[in-house]
């Protein structure tokens, strides 16, 4: 019989004073994990890490970095390893309008991928800000420097377009969601897109449980016996700081 195990991981901050409701000025972050375990008919394995830092100073510039460890293997083979990461600047104009300057970094063995490095400026609107609701679009140029195992790298330029909502359900449930899209210049059918949603509950200030699906797609794999479109399921346990 099979049987599964969900274990989660954990990288514990420091238990500081009491935390606020409005956190001050500064740095703030998470870091998370999840790994799940299964046997019987198959033996298979995966985990997930997870990191966000951002520094919010309270004034018109705002510094958002983030990363994303995927890793699974079934029966002794590979069949997921893929490093995602980004660090954004944003400088608030007004209300509503900001401008970004980002670099963004996408490594996946499984399809060949060694290295996709996208810098990249635009500008962007804060369609919704309310207390418990924030729904962001953006769009801008930068470059894109991809390698694939075995091949030189090639370099063209970019066109950025991204999607950020973020939802306060209640005090201890909120909603997230994020779409972005990369076009090359040189030829825009060759495509990269990302899918995510994600839902957090809290369980206590400096704690929270989180479930995330996320869908990648690549308009032209390194080979064509790869497939365009990669989803994954997380489940972590996610230390606030």
């Amino acid at each position: 019989m099979k049987k599964a195990l969900l274990l989660s991981a954990l990288l514990l901050a420091p238990l500081a004073a009491k935390a606020a409701d409005a956190p001050p000025p500064g740095w703030h972050g998470s870091v998370g994990a999840g790994l799940s375990i299964s046997s019987g008919n198959s033996d298979a394995k995966s985990y997930n890490l997870t990191f966000d830092l951002k520094h919010d100073p309270k004034t018109k510039n705002v510094l958002k970095l983030g990363a994303l460890y995927l890793r699974s293997d079934a029966n002794g083979a590979t069949t997921g390893d893929k490093l995602s990461a980004f660090v954004r600047d944003e400088y608030t104009f007004s209300e509503r309008v900001f401008a970004f300057g980002e670099v963004t970094f996408l490594r996946d063995k499984v399809a060949l991928l060694d290295s996709l490095v996208a810098p990249g400026a635009g500008i962007g609107y804060k369609l919704i800000k309310t207390e418990t609701t924030t729904l962001d679009v953006s769009a801008g140029f930068g470059a894109a420097f991809e390698k694939y195992a075995n091949r030189d790298s090639t370099s063209s330029g970019a066109i950025l377009a991204s999607e950020a909502l973020a939802w306060k359900v209640s005090p201890s449930v909120s909603v997230t969601q994020k779409a972005s899209g990369l076009w090359k210049t040189k030829d825009t059918a060759d495509a990269y897109y990302h899918f995510e949603v994600g839902v957090a509950s809290s369980v206590s200030k400096l704690l929270e449980l989180k479930l995330s699906w996320l869908l990648d797609h690549k308009t032209r794999p390194a080979v064509a016996s790869l497939e365009k479109t990669d989803t994954s399921f997380l489940a972590a346990v996610v230390a606030k700081f």
